[in-house]
């Protein structure tokens, strides 16, 4: 993964890039999984949990987002394919359409005016990608054959593909968007199960739209993101219990 991020980085500098600001998101281990001591010497990190946003610092003086080795929303198929969390969520809608992470971040960007211009990952991440950013570029360095199986690139093609489109889509920046669609947006938290809704339905403003969905509505995107998010926290709590009978 860090030598992933090392050739974005190489390609964004290539490409003229002043500063790269590296935002570590894997949610395993505490959102610490960059090696920060193997890290491009020109990159800084963000990294641990304990903050409010995935893209931490993203404002208007950035010029791009380069997500690296992402995963398929829930239910498209890609390895290891989820959508915040697999344990509960069953599918994330903004406006009726489903949304993975890759999607999500690139509202978080796109309502600050920035483009995502890359996404690596698996060919079903570079499907998705294309779906929410067509003029982005999609890397894909793992071909899906299962959740848990995959036909992988060596490393080193891996990231020499990472690191030429990188630099390509920095270089054109002028044919990238902003992900910003028109207000008000209405996010929908499809659970597993129907625990899940009844937790998450005591968040103020809530509406429950059947047993296991509930949904928010809003003209800000930064609240958005963050009430869905809420939600799922919330809904995480309620757990089933498991009894063995005798």
């Amino acid at each position: 993964m860090t030598e992933d991020i090392n050739a974005s980085v190489r390609g964004a500098l290539a490409a003229g890039a002043t500063e790269v600001i590296v935002s570590g998101g894997h949610g395993g281990n505490g959102a610490r999984n960059v090696l920060v001591e193997q890290l491009h010497p020109e990159a800084i990190l963000i990294s641990g949990s304990t903050r409010k946003y995935r893209l931490q610092s993203i404002d208007s003086t950035y010029d791009a987002v380069i997500q690296i080795g992402y995963h398929a929303r829930n239910g498209f198929g890609g390895v290891l394919d989820h959508s915040i969390t697999a344990r509960d969520v069953a599918e994330i809608r903004i406006d009726g359409k489903p949304i993975g992470e890759i999607g999500m971040n690139g509202l978080a960007a796109g309502w600050h005016g920035v483009p995502v211009v890359l996404v690596s990952g698996c060919d079903r991440v570079v499907r998705e990608t294309a779906e929410w950013f067509p003029w982005a570029e999609g890397v894909a360095v793992k071909r899906a054959i299962g959740r848990h199986a995959a036909l992988c690139l060596h490393p080193r093609r891996a990231q020499a593909l990472i690191e030429e489109a990188s630099t390509r889509a920095l270089s054109n920046l002028q044919s990238m968007k902003p992900l910003r669609p028109d207000p008000p947006y209405r996010g929908e938290v499809q659970f597993k199960l129907t625990t899940h809704a009844e937790a998450a339905e005591d968040a103020p403003l809530v509406e429950r739209v059947d047993d296991v969905t509930v949904a928010y509505r809003t003209d800000d995107i930064p609240d958005l993101l963050r009430t869905i998010r809420m939600i799922i926290r919330l809904g995480g709590t309620n757990q089933p219990s498991m009894v063995r009978g005798g």
